[in-house]
């Protein structure tokens, strides 16, 4: 009898022992009602206890059912915060090294509490920086900060960027769940896709590569992925959390990285940059980088959404960062009632032998007509935007008054402005004033053009094209707009603007990132002002508060092999929020399919339109409109546009999308927030879907108490 109790006493002070030893590898440092925030015993990591889940999320690593090893150097990257990525500006070569916070031998690390949660300090000292990382929970979220102000190098080292807790969102091949990443409209690799295995690691530029632009791109030289979001996630093991680049988005990357033999892990994480890197143009026997010597004082934070029990699909990561918006970013819903959207293309110059010769396929007189035209066949709810009217055609940039001679005059421009606002047309000019041509004129080609910190000028292989300078882009705004007002604009839609962030490193006239993001901000502020209605060519989320229209938004991912499918998270957040268009359906090689797409994604229908033939633009640099004569597409645009304004599909004008899915191959479901279900089949044979019937290559819209 005494051997059991001692027995018993001596198994009860194990488990009590064990117990202690494990809470001593943590400390709790914050807890609200809905998380908890403990700091592992190194302070190399942290984790989150979400009460409502019953999910610890960590920064490390979430995959329960990884049974791989990890060793080395990616068994310390695993569980290290961060991993700050250095070089020797004098003697590295444009050589990288990764300093891990494990691996550091002789790593002092401290914190402080601060107000729901603490302030970490970092001393690598081998490499001889350090810094500070702020971890804090905020209601039901924890925000991550690396201030700037805690950053430092007091050796031979500096820092060129910052992996943020690589491994937080994570999983290995047998887990069940995705990576969630926004290339293009959204992208996803599932685990258990073996497509994935030893792909490329993919960093992609949030808001674009300013050297990518599309211009200065050689004709084998790959396009920049888009990438309108500063978000990215994970779903593992039916639960899910997303992560959202808060502070500092305009200078960071988010980089994918598919399973290998050496590591079985699929992983995205956010890289902050604080030193670009370009070509040393001195070196001229090999290729050498060089960073840029002044770091980039951003101050970067990430916010962690973790989204409720059972709700870990794309659709919920999109509902999630949608509600973030509206509620905690300022973005509030503001959609037009227009039907359809459509640009009115007019000139383009023509490279002649001794002069150029312009090229007009629609006057300003031609214009008014199409108007008229367009209203007597029932398109009286119409987005109409003249694009290359400005002096010199489309491509003589940056835009400016006054109008081209070919196309019209100032006079006619206002007359014309005049008539759609009498007809409740809204009429737009579009403008491209962040790239000019190398002839054009009204900019110094030594001055007003952005540098790159290796000293080169950014243009194109036969230095024709160059970008304007971010204090020069809202100049030439400033020019256009005192002109245009006095024409009595009503609109202006920008080319480029909703695409790329710039920068300049003229020392003359230097400005980052940030800097840029303000002069944007600035001008469409100035735009919405002066005439009302504001869009812009690209979807980045930045402008979506400031603009009524987003065009050019993709429908589709870059194509990666490590991408499982495409998913439409862009327009789940915005449907509903802010306007948007695609590809102009007479560009396109199958319009009813296109059309379709448009229903499944929440596109306005968008055209490309001329009064004339486009056979006149055959020897322009406008050569992609191979069909776009009015006449010959007259008859779906008013079916099209009925059919948004009047018809089925009027009641989801103002709708939110809550939730997309894929059934099968050809099917598609899209359920909305005022009870509409819009069931789209590809197919070519009709298919049944919630017990209706869906006609082959057709639509239905029902709502769900109608089942």
């Amino acid at each position: 009898m005494k051997k059991k109790l001692i027995l018993c006493l001596l198994t009860a002070l194990l488990v009590l022992l064990c117990g202690a030893a494990r809470a001593e590898e943590r400390t709790l440092v914050a807890e609200n009602d809905r998380l908890s925030l403990y700091l592992t015993d190194d302070l190399c990591g942290f984790e989150v206890l979400d009460h409502e889940t019953g999910m610890t999320w960590s920064s490390s690593m979430n995959d329960p059912a990884f049974d791989g090893k990890l060793a080395g150097l990616n068994e310390k990257k695993a569980s290290s915060l961060l991993t700050v990525n250095v070089t020797n500006l004098e003697k590295g070569a444009g050589s990288i090294t990764n300093a891990v916070l494990r691996n550091d031998k002789a790593l002092e690390a401290s914190y402080t509490p601060i107000e729901g949660g603490a302030r970490i300090h970092y001393d690598l000292v081998t490499t001889q920086i350090a810094v500070d990382v702020e971890v804090v929970l905020d209601g039901d979220t924890v925000l991550v900060r690396v201030p700037y102000e805690g950053l430092s190098a007091y050796g031979d080292f500096s820092i060129v960027s910052i992996d943020l807790m690589p491994f937080l969102c994570s999983g290995s091949d047998n887990a069940e769940g995705f990576l969630f990443y926004p290339d293009g409209c959204g992208a996803v690799l599932d685990f258990q896709d073996d497509a994935h295995f030893r792909e490329n690691t993919q960093l992609f530029t949030v808001y674009g590569n300013l050297e990518k632009l599309p211009g200065l791109l050689d004709f084998f030289d790959q396009e920049e992925p888009t990438v309108m979001m500063p978000v990215y996630g994970v779903s593992i093991g039916g639960q899910g959390m997303l992560a959202v680049i808060e502070e500092g988005a305009e200078t960071a990357r988010i980089s994918v990285n598919s399973s290998s033999k050496i590591l079985a892990l699929n992983y995205v994480f956010a890289n902050l940059l604080y030193r670009r890197g370009f070509d040393d143009l001195r070196v001229t026997t090999r290729q050498i980088k060089t960073y840029d010597k002044k770091a980039m004082e951003t101050d970067y934070a990430l916010r962690l959404l973790f989204l409720p029990d059972g709700q870990s699909s794309y659709s919920d990561m999109a509902v999630a960062y949608r509600t973030y918006l509206l509620e905690k970013q300022g973005l509030e819903r503001r959609t037009g009632d227009e039907g359809v959207v459509i640009d009115l293309f007019m000139s383009a110059p023509e490279d002649g032998l001794l002069f150029d010769v312009q090229r007009t396929v629609t006057t300003l007189e031609q214009a008014g007509e199409m108007l008229d035209n367009l209203q007597s066949a029932g398109v009286d709810r119409a987005l109409i935007s003249l694009k290359g009217w400005a002096k010199g055609g489309y491509g003589s940039t940056p835009d400016r008054l006054p109008v081209e001679g070919a196309v019209g005059s100032n006079r006619e421009l206002t007359a014309l402005m005049d008539k759609a606002e009498a007809m409740g047309i809204t009429l737009t000019l579009t403008a491209n004033l962040l790239e000019a041509d190398r002839d054009s004129g009204g900019y110094s080609r030594r001055n007003d053009v952005t540098y790159l910190s290796n000293y080169a000028i950014l243009t194109d292989a036969d230095e024709e094209l160059f970008v304007l300078s971010p204090d020069v882009i809202y100049r030439k705004f400033t020019e256009l707009r005192t002109a245009a007002e006095k024409l009595g604009v009503n609109g202006l839609r920008l080319e480029r603007l909703g695409q790329f962030v710039g920068y300049n490193y003229n020392s003359g006239r230097a400005c980052s990132s940030a800097e840029c993001l303000s002069y944007y901000r600035r001008l469409l502020t100035e735009a919405r002002e002066a005439f009302g209605h504001v869009s812009v060519e690209g979807g980045a989320v930045w402008a979506a508060p400031l603009v009524d229209l987003m065009t050019d938004v993709p429908c589709e991912d870059s194509g990666f092999q490590f991408t499982t499918r495409s998913v439409p998270f862009y327009q789940m957040v915005m449907h509903g929020v802010r306007d948007y268009t695609g590809t102009p359906g007479n560009l396109t090689s199958d319009l009813q399919r296109e059309a379709l797409r448009w229903v499944e994604m929440g596109y306005l229908p968008y055209f490309e339109l001329t009064w004339g033939s486009t056979e006149a633009l055959m020897y322009t640099s406008y050569q992609s409109l191979f069909t776009a004569q009015y006449t010959a597409w007259l008859d779906e645009v008013v079916k099209l546009e009925t059919a948004y304004t009047e018809g089925d599909l009027a009641q989801l004008r103002d709708a939110l999308m809550l939730r997309h899915e894929r059934i099968g191959t050809e099917l598609v479901r899209v359920t909305y927030d005022n009870g509409c279900v819009v069931g789209v089949n590809y197919g070519e044979t009709d298919a049944q879907l919630d017990g209706r019937t869906i006609p082959a290559m057709d639509y239905a819209v029902w709502k769900e108490e109608q089942r």
